[in-house]
């Protein structure tokens, strides 16, 4: 099932490719936090508000990066990412699949 907020479709069906390690990057692109969990989980990273420097604040969280991901997982991340208000084609350009 298609995303309605998502417009560019071709590339929301390619989400089965993208790694953790694509995850951090992007997420660094588009100047949020990353952190590192040394919960012992395999939820190994964070992306957190950067306005929120409180690790323990649940509230700074945006979403949870998984060290395997496939498909669904890396559509909850991107629609995490933009719930929190960054724009779709900053996403994608962060992930390096849009120039």
């Amino acid at each position: 099932m298609a995303n309605d907020r998502v417009k560019r479709k071709n590339l929301w069906m390619r989400m089965n490719n993208i790694k953790q390690s694509d995850w951090i990057k992007a997420a660094q692109k588009l100047n949020l936090n990353v952190v590192k969990n040394n919960s012992g989980s395999s939820h190994t990273h964070i992306i957190r508000d950067p306005k929120n420097n409180n690790r323990d604040d649940v509230k700074g969280v945006i979403a949870v990066l998984q060290v395997n991901l496939y498909k669904q997982a890396n559509r909850e991340i991107f629609n995490d990412i933009l719930d929190f208000g960054i724009a779709e084609d900053a996403i994608w350009k962060g992930l390096g699949l849009l120039k």
